[in-house]
């Protein structure tokens, strides 16, 4: 069981950081074809959006497992911020399926700009040392 861990800390690691990346192009991308093309939201941009997700539900899954494994971050609100992680863009998401005036594309800035800052954030308050 704790030769799993080494591998969950590098996933959970690594997907951390690859957050911050690709936050920021999807915050540029998204930039530019909400406020530059004033275009709206693509299939596949969305497809993107549902992808970016699912990276930090494995990054949170990750971080569970290694909780119950009984290992803690240096400060217990990590769990929280988190949980803010995973939960910041599903809420853009409904916001932009669910709005009746477009372009909704602000709704995705609004996400990966959160969504970079709660991350910069979760690292500081990650492993210990």
């Amino acid at each position: 069981m704790e030769t799993l861990y080494p591998i969950l800390h590098e996933i959970h690691f690594f997907i951390s950081r690859a957050g911050i990346v690709i936050g920021l192009i999807m915050f540029g991308v998204g930039f530019y074809i909400g406020i530059i093309r004033h275009g709206d939201v693509s299939r596949r941009f969305r497809l993107a959006v549902y992808a970016v997700v699912a990276l930090m539900a494995i990054g949170a899954l990750s971080g569970l497992i290694m909780y119950a494994m009984g290992f803690r971050p240096y400060d217990q609100v990590h769990l929280i911020y988190g949980a803010g992680v995973l939960l910041s863009l599903p809420f853009f998401i409904y916001v932009e399926v669910t709005a009746k005036k477009r372009p909704a594309m602000g709704s995705y800035l609004w996400g990966f700009g959160l969504l970079v800052a709660i991350i910069l954030r979760t690292i500081v308050t990650g492993a210990a040392g």
